[in-house]
Parts: C-alpha cells; structure tokens; sequence
C-alpha cells in the first residue's frame, strides 16, 4: 500500500485525517496507523475507503497495488 499517495488523497479530499475519519466512521489514531504503515485495512474496509474518496481505477491500482503482482501479471489491468 502506498501510503503517501493514500495520505496525499486524504488531505486532498478532505483536508485533515481527522475528517476522513470522522466520514468513515474510523477512530483518528486508526487512521493515522493506516497512514504510518501499521495497519492495513481489510477489503471491506478499501472498499469504503474507494467509496469516500471516490477513487479512479487507477489511482485505486497507485495506492492499494503498487507493485507488479508476484506472478508477473500488471496490476493496471484490474477491473474494478
């Protein structure tokens, strides 16, 4: 996980942590684990966090898939 980029959506979007929390419905200190890299949400909880900060298909792909998959394929080429 991309955790710049996700922190870079955040504060676009919402301007603060704490507010992204409070529309998510999240504690602000489990926000601010996601974005220190010491906690990575479930897919449920990716699939709110694309839903509140309406993420494109590729900038879903930058900040959950950053890197290639382990068996070589794209990661650009998922369908959302």
């Amino acid at each position: 996980m991309n955790t710049r980029k996700l922190k870079g959506e955040i504060v676009s979007v919402f301007g603060t942590q704490a507010k992204f929390a409070d529309v998510i419905g999240w504690h602000k200190n489990k926000v601010s684990k996601m974005i220190c890299n010491k906690y990575k949400p479930d897919t449920d909880e990716v699939a709110k966090i694309v839903e509140v900060l309406d993420l494109s298909e590729s900038k879903y792909t930058e900040i959950f898939l950053p890197q290639k998959s382990p068996n070589g394929d794209k990661t650009n080429h998922l369908h959302i």
